[in-house]
């Protein structure tokens, strides 16, 4: 891309991130009022158990063995071959596990990492194309690179990295098999129509229906499709950046690279949020800087909890839990969802808060995800030292389900709110302009439709920014 266009596209990014700063810090704070104003309960105080419990969760990384692969599967093509709604259904749950299909495979499988390297280096060569070299190939990575293309279509060359591999040329499964809550919209016209049209075998309607992790996957082939290109390596990108024409980096990671960006003058602010329409009445949040980002504290207290996820609960098992979890939510210990999938697939999803001494327990309990049934077999002793309302649920769970039902308890995550603020000019790496998406922005809340909806409304939003320069 030429000097000037370059500096056209940094004046652009820089006016569309800090007109929309007050925009995003309110989206983002919706979440922090939430839970605050209902799930206090939740809120811990001990933070060296937090940085505890994150450690556990790191895991060392044992690379496969290389293995052959079905070359140009056309997960599409093989979508429209079956017959029913289920049946498609059931190969997209599947697709993580088919291991001989290349669909993980980056786009230089067969090369060492050192020439897959050099390959990717060519692939952002182009002095006339702007290229973008997005860093995290998950929801919003995936759907910045997809909107991106359509949009600006042989204009740029889009490279998406990722570290969390299988082995060098595969990324890892994606795991997140949760429910989502997106309108068609955020994807009409937005993205390859590929993709709208699996949407519509799964929807109820107005959604997408699909779960998390196949809207990962029908990205990723999507993209394929239309020449964005993958590495998958463990090593950092840094040879790949400094070393190559990348007119833009892309913050993908949902704060991983966070040492990638200078630190804010304030590091503690005070932010007042209006709780009525006259803006007299407030709450008030200090936002305290900590590794480049800044939390949000209520009264001294960080805003941070505890929670694991039921899932694949049907849709038919709903009237009986509700009732339960009605009485006996008190607190807002349940938070019960029903997805937007039709009627033969839909399902239900539970969010169980975790209180502090719990923590701990449900770490030990749930290092993996588990089916439900397992449950059964855990020490009563530790059971017995959980809230009683979890253990009951589960048994009616347990009680009401077919054998038929594959229902499983999801290991614990916490929500940790953090936004990352900007002071006067967007930050560098490299030189290379680099700007957040998604969780690298602000981590939003489920409960309050504040996150991965919002997050594409405004990468949909950036695009257009950016199209302005071409």
């Amino acid at each position: 891309m030429n000097k000037q266009t370059n500096k056209n596209l940094d004046l652009e990014l820089k006016k569309f991130f800090f007109e929309k700063a007050p925009e995003l810090l309110t989206r983002a704070s919706m979440g922090w009022i939430y839970t605050f104003s209902y799930e206090k309960d939740f809120l811990i105080d001990n933070f060296y158990l937090k940085e505890t419990n994150q450690s556990k969760k790191k895991k060392n990384i044992k690379y496969l063995k290389k293995r052959s692969f079905k070359q140009n599967f056309d997960l599409f093509e093989k979508l429209q071959s079956f017959f029913s709604i289920k049946e498609k259904w059931k190969f997209m749950k599947e697709i993580n596990t088919k291991k001989n299909l290349g669909v993980l495979n980056d786009s230089f499988e067969n090369a060492t990492d050192k020439v897959a390297l050099q390959l990717a280096k060519k692939f952002l060569s182009s002095n006339k194309k702007l290229n973008v070299l997005v860093i995290g190939a998950g929801c919003c990575g995936l759907f910045f690179a997809n909107n991106l293309k359509k949009k600006l279509g042989k204009l740029t060359n889009i490279l998406v990295c990722d570290n969390r591999i299988q082995q060098p040329g595969v990324r890892e499964p994606y795991s997140r098999n949760w429910l989502t809550n997106l309108p068609k919209f955020l994807f009409t016209n937005k993205v390859d129509k590929s993709l709208t049209e699996v949407f519509d075998w799964f929807s109820n309607g107005n959604y997408i229906g699909v779960t998390l992790n196949m809207m990962e996957i029908l990205l990723l082939q999507s993209c394929k499709k239309n020449d964005i290109k993958f590495l998958f390596k463990d090593d950092p990108y840094d040879d790949l950046i400094k070393e190559s024409n990348v007119d833009l980096l892309v913050d993908a990671t949902g704060g991983k690279i966070y040492e990638c960006y200078p630190s804010h003058k304030e590091k503690n602010i005070l932010l007042k949020i209006p709780t009525n329409q006259n803006n007299n009445e407030y709450l008030s949040f200090f936002l305290k800087e900590k590794n480049n980002y800044h939390y949000p504290f209520f009264l001294d207290k960080q805003i941070i909890n505890y929670q694991f996820k039921i899932v694949g609960i049907a849709e038919n098992l709903s009237t009986v839990i509700s009732k339960y979890i009605n009485e006996n939510n008190n607190d807002n210990l349940f938070y019960i969802w029903v997805g937007k999938l039709n009627k033969e697939l839909n399902e239900v999803l539970i969010i169980v808060n975790i209180k502090e001494p719990d923590i701990e327990i449900f770490y030990d309990l749930l290092k993996k995800r588990i089916c439900i049934k397992e449950f059964e077999f855990f020490d009563k002793k530790t059971k017995s030292r959980i809230d009683n309302r979890i253990v009951e649920l589960i048994k009616i769970i347990l009680n009401t389900k077919t054998n038929l039902d594959q229902i499983y308890l999801e290991p614990p995550f916490s929500y940790t709110p953090r936004i990352k603020l900007f002071y006067k000019n967007l930050p560098t790496y490299y030189d290379k302009t680099i700007i957040p998406i998604g969780d690298s922005y602000y981590t939003g809340n489920a409960k309050v439709g504040n996150g991965l909806g919002m997050h594409l409304l405004y990468i949909d939003e950036l695009t257009k920014a950016m199209t302005k320069c071409f």
